[in-house]
């Protein structure tokens, strides 16, 4: 098997909180025409508990994922699911991760919104981890290969520092990242532009990004 050929690898989907399948259909329309199986997971954060939501992604790929490679692209909470399962671990063909806005550290703004009724029922159990600095504390760093991607184009209201209107820019950076890219998008439609998608194929082809944002940080620490 080439290393590279795309049609002997799947990649699994992982949608964000509060989002379905549908939000990412643009990616998933690109990667199968990059020539890739595609598996985009779906779960619900308002019915399931957390836990439940990992314990099904486990055996979603048992049954889903028939190829000798297969890697994750996952948005926002999509990766804290991911990374919760490693606690348990994944089949070994696991091979690369890409990272879309990861709230990889407690994120301020649940912070805030963690007593508000809507927000609970909106978020359920999922919501709540994410302001936990216990339940971070507890979270695997993966074990493969990982780049984070992070929007820029954010909000000041309740923010001070850079951020894509949710998450804070340093709030997805983590240790052991491969790679590491900043694009102009905001939290919530940051997978469907172009530059995150061909970025993303480029990393599960090579590994890194082409247009990587770490050699532009020029004296700044990563996670």
């Amino acid at each position: 098997m080439s290393e590279h050929d795309p049609s002997q690898e799947t990649v699994i989907l992982i949608h964000g909180l509060g989002r379905t399948r549908a939000s990412l259909g643009v990616m998933q329309i690109c990667l199968k025409w990059a020539g890739y199986k595609v598996c985009n997971f779906p779960y619900s954060a308002r019915k399931n508990s957390f836990q439940e939501i990992v314990d099904s992604l486990l055996a979603y790929i048992e049954t889903e994922v028939e190829s000798q490679v297969y890697h994750f692209v996952a948005h926002s909470l999509g990766n804290i699911i991911i990374r919760q399962g490693f606690h348990k671990g994944y089949p070994p063909e696991l091979k690369r991760i890409v990272m879309l806005a990861p709230p990889n550290h407690p994120v301020k703004l649940a912070a805030k919104l963690k007593n508000n009724l809507l927000f609970q029922y909106w978020s359920g159990d999922s919501g709540k981890k994410l302001a936990s600095p216990e339940f971070y504390a507890q979270l695997p760093v993966p074990s493969v290969e990982f780049g984070v991607i992070a929007g820029t184009k954010g909000q000041k209201w309740t923010f001070q520092e850079p951020n894509d209107g949710i998450v804070e820019l340093q709030a997805t950076k983590l240790e052991g990242m491969k790679d590491f890219l900043t694009v102009h998008h905001t939290h919530t439609f940051l997978m469907n532009g172009s530059q995150t998608i061909q970025e993303t194929i480029h990393f599960l082809k090579k590994g890194c990004f082409a247009n990587s944002s770490l050699n532009r940080e020029k004296g700044s620490k990563v996670l």
